[in-house]
């Protein structure tokens, strides 16, 4: 089963939820929920220095749980991008979370040379089945 779709970037520009996630939307810290203020202040900041990131967006109910390929702490926020595959499609999120209340704004962006990358993994794995149905025919067939 394909980990990406066809075309990416038409997906990436006809999907209702990645059109909205495209403009800034807001964003909540996810990890610690039930814990003191101080402790999920501290708690994100771990997560932040082992560049993983919980994190929900509230207008759509999505938790991401991110690997951050970037991470910048600043004097009262941190800055952050994370590569992934969503809904098929290679996108960069890139946001910030103020590290006082723990919100944010993020938004999607179309990863085009991840997207290059994958197309090109997906059809070398295509060349390689179909190759082996070839063998296999060829093998029946004899």
């Amino acid at each position: 089963m394909p980990i990406v779709v066809e075309d990416q970037l038409d997906a990436f520009r006809k999907d209702p939820i990645m059109v909205q996630l495209a403009q800034n939307t807001a964003i909540h810290y996810s990890g610690c929920l039930h814990g003191k203020d101080a402790e999920r202040r501290q708690t994100f900041l771990q997560n932040c220095a082992n560049m993983k990131l919980p994190i929900a967006i509230p207008s759509n109910g999505i938790n991401l749980d991110l690997s951050l390929s970037t991470m910048h702490s600043h004097e009262t926020e941190v800055e952050f991008e994370s590569d992934l595959i969503f809904n098929g499609v290679c996108v960069k999120l890139k946001g910030r979370i103020n590290k006082a209340i723990l919100t944010g704004v993020a938004k999607l962006e179309f990863d085009a040379e991840r997207a290059e990358q994958e197309r090109q993994r997906m059809q070398e794995r295509l060349r390689l089945f179909e190759a082996r149905i070839s063998e296999l025919r060829n093998m029946v067939l004899q």
